[in-house]
């Protein structure tokens, strides 16, 4: 069974760092057979991973020891039975400002456990923001 990850964090690298992070992601995912989609906003990153535990697991170890942002949360981390990104090693979006407001409503509570509806919003918009990107 596969496992799937959305983080949120707060951007504090350039454009060239986000290209450098997409170019590495896609070799390194698909040898961890680890799908996902990445949002890279002016501020913020929101990132969906999904396989196998054990991968997810060591992506987000190197993931949270990463300079290029800070304020990793990890928002959500469930076994699921069908990937949602299972065509991409790393969709990749840039700047989006809907995505931007629905990641700072998520992380300016701070709650111990975010509403599942604002998850739910989050991940449809990256879905959607990869969708558009084939």
């Amino acid at each position: 069974m596969d496992s799937r990850l959305l983080y949120v964090s707060r951007r504090t690298s350039s454009e060239a760092d986000v290209r450098n992070i997409v170019e590495t992601s896609l070799s390194r995912n698909a040898r961890l057979r680890v799908t996902g989609a990445l949002v890279a906003s002016r501020t913020r990153f929101a990132q969906i991973l999904e396989g196998p535990r054990p991968a997810v697991d060591a992506l987000m170890d190197s993931i949270r020891r990463d300079p290029r942002h800070t304020e990793v949360a990890v928002l959500l981390y469930d076994d699921i039975d069908r990937r949602r990104f299972a065509d991409w090693s790393l969709a990749y979006s840039g700047a989006s400002v809907y995505v931007d407001r629905l990641i700072a409503a998520l992380t300016a509570r701070a709650p111990a456990q975010p509403d599942p509806a604002d998850l739910r919003r989050l991940i449809q918009a990256i879905e959607e923001l990869a969708r558009a990107r084939l």
